[in-house]
């Protein structure tokens, strides 16, 4: 055995001619505890003792646990993830990255001990490279990226939060996921509506709905909730949570409250995100009448149900009274969108085309993002700062007047 070095610990050659270094020291806990490591050589030996006292010294485990990505992944959804207040559809989206684009992959067969930055630019490029086949015009196959810039830079920030926890927990040293460039998803300008393309979109949609009936379907009522989200900027999942008692037909106003979303397979409608998403409009007097007219057409929808309505007080349901799913109206509106002759649009479409509408009407930034339902003005601002409103120009045209260009 190998004369101790300078309490760097002891050192003794193995049978096989590799060397053996081992340390002893207190734990968190008060405990004594021994850690061994192994080398070709020496020096070898001495250098992985002194990573191993420096890790010790700083907090760190000593050894980074030899459970899996994915296996961790599912300690952390059932712990961490379940104890934070995020919300439940917030939740549900951070889990289904997991489920689908983490723990499937090469990178959830990692051990965490052996995981090093290169194991995530390894799963970028995997991610980067899966195909999703599609029917195209004609009916023709096409083969087209599964997973957009955006998802994956999503799905970069989610492994990094799951990766902080194990080191919060002592089973990582360090988190590679940091050394590592995010993937980059830059933001691109969205579509904007014209004042035309969107009453095509929501006559469209009424004509559906009437072919709809005339075949003995139920109302949808797509309409109005296009109608809603076109003329007041909301979200699709504010204007799919509102319940009558939101709404007051007689002094004209409406009030956000909530959110419908699916979490667990289930429709929930969650509080607003921040304290800004929660606020009362005042929308048009056109949208009030929409409304109303509205109202008056599912009450008939109610009696014609008789015991299968099911009284949930939303303002736009199934056929039996039940919340709209949002995949529906997104579906809905490509159909409508379609029939009208409009393409590149979604249902978010209406809302960004709204607020650009309002912007370039000159209405404050502040009124706007108030409107919005934005945490503040920045967050506005950041999202339509390609904008040249007529208030800007006029500003820019009284600079230039006084300077004499």
């Amino acid at each position: 055995m190998a004369k101790r070095q300078n309490s760097e610990g002891t050192y003794s050659r193995r049978p096989n001619g590799t060397w053996q270094a081992r340390l002893g020291f207190t734990d968190e806990d008060g405990r004594r505890r021994r850690v061994s490591v192994y080398g070709a050589t020496q020096a070898e030996a001495r250098e992985k003792l002194a990573e191993a006292r420096a890790r010790i010294a700083e907090g760190r485990p000593v050894r980074d646990a030899r459970m899996t990505v994915a296996a961790w992944s599912d300690h952390w959804v059932a712990n961490t993830l379940a104890a934070s207040s995020r919300r439940p559809a917030t939740k549900s989206l951070m889990l289904s990255i997991l489920e689908k684009q983490v723990k499937p992959t090469a990178l959830g067969r990692t051990p965490l001990a052996r995981l090093r930055p290169s194991h995530i630019d390894a799963w970028v490029i995997e991610l980067r490279n899966r195909i999703r086949e599609r029917r195209g015009p004609g009916d023709e196959p096409m083969r087209t990226r599964a997973l957009s810039d955006a998802s994956i830079h999503r799905a970069f920030r989610v492994l990094r939060l799951l990766l902080d926890g194990a080191v919060r927990d002592g089973v990582l040293g360090k988190n590679p996921a940091l050394a590592v460039d995010p993937p980059t998803a830059e933001r691109k300008e969205a579509r904007v509506l014209s004042v035309d393309e969107v009453g095509r979109i929501v006559v469209a949609a009424g004509e559906l709905d009437a072919l709809r009936v005339d075949r003995g379907g139920y109302r949808t009522h797509h309409r109005a909730l296009f109608a809603l989200i076109a003329a007041t900027g909301i979200r699709k999942g504010e204007a799919l949570a509102l319940r009558w008692d939101d709404i007051d037909l007689n002094k004209g106003t409406l009030t956000i409250r909530g959110t419908l979303s699916r979490v667990d397979g289930q429709l929930v409608v969650t509080a607003p995100k921040t304290r800004a998403s929660r606020r009362v409009l005042a929308p048009s007097a056109g949208v009030v009448a929409v409304l109303a007219a509205h109202r008056t057409a599912q009450d008939l929808d109610r009696r014609r149900a008789g015991d299968a309505w099911v009284q949930t007080g939303h303002v736009f349901t199934t056929a039996s009274g039940r919340p709209i799913d949002p995949r529906t109206a997104l579906r809905a509106f490509t159909v409508a969108a379609e029939r009208a002759g409009v393409t590149g649009a979604t249902v978010h479409t209406l809302r960004h085309s709204a607020a650009t509408a309002m912007l370039e009407g000159g209405v404050h930034l502040k009124a706007v993002s108030d409107l919005l339902g934005h945490s503040g003005t920045q967050v506005t601002a950041e999202v339509y700062a390609h904008l040249t409103t007529p208030t800007a120009r006029k500003a820019m045209d009284a600079l230039g007047e006084s300077l004499g260009l």
